[in-house]
């Protein structure tokens, strides 16, 4: 941190706060990453993060929940489960280190609860699913709807990979987003 920075407002701050927190958080977890750290990769005091967010894992939290409240946002407009899932999938894509911060979060061993990680977008993808009427015998919709949401993270956070091993690159991308959501259609809807 360079001295006293130029005031901010409010919501500039805590806007520099959850970026700086989330940029850290996109390469090591959250345990490995300190307020101070967060707070000089911000310019802010280090004062200012406990005064708009509290402790570290409130920030934290509030890391996650911004990015579930933009994913949630990108599936809005959708009106099937497919749609939602290419929806998903561009916005992970678009979007890899707010998608990298949670995944550390969920899975850094020092902070073991899902608390923050309820969706908005879970309950979207059910309801399409629901309202469809076309699932395979015997298959539960809450476990369908949670399959297509780990199944289009998969593919957001590493379509990079799967592209390449295929031989395909950044040109095949498009036609190779519709090919899976067409799969996945034909697996939602198999008569």
């Amino acid at each position: 941190m360079s001295g006293r920075s130029a005031y901010r407002k409010r919501d500039d701050v805590r806007a520099a706060i959850l970026q700086a927190a989330e940029d850290l958080l996109a390469t090591r977890s959250p345990s490995e990453v300190s307020l101070r750290e967060i707070a000089g990769r911000a310019d802010v005091q280090h004062s200012l993060i406990t005064r708009h967010f509290g402790t570290k894992d409130d920030l934290v939290a509030a890391v996650v929940q911004r990015t579930l409240t933009a994913h949630d946002e990108a599936l809005a407009g959708t009106e099937s489960a497919s749609d939602a899932f290419a929806a998903a999938v561009e916005h992970i894509a678009a979007h890899p280190a707010s998608y990298q911060a949670v995944a550390r979060a969920v899975i850094d061993p020092e902070r073991r609860t899902a608390d923050d990680l309820p969706s908005a977008g879970f309950e979207m993808i059910r309801e399409r699913l629901a309202s469809d009427g076309h699932l395979p015998d015997g298959i539960d919709v809450a476990v369908m709807a949670v399959a297509v949401m780990a199944f289009a993270a998969g593919w957001g956070f590493l379509e990079d990979r799967w592209l390449a091993t295929a031989g395909l690159g950044d040109a095949d991308r498009a036609a190779a987003r519709e090919q899976v959501t067409l799969l996945l259609q034909r697996m939602l809807r198999p008569d």
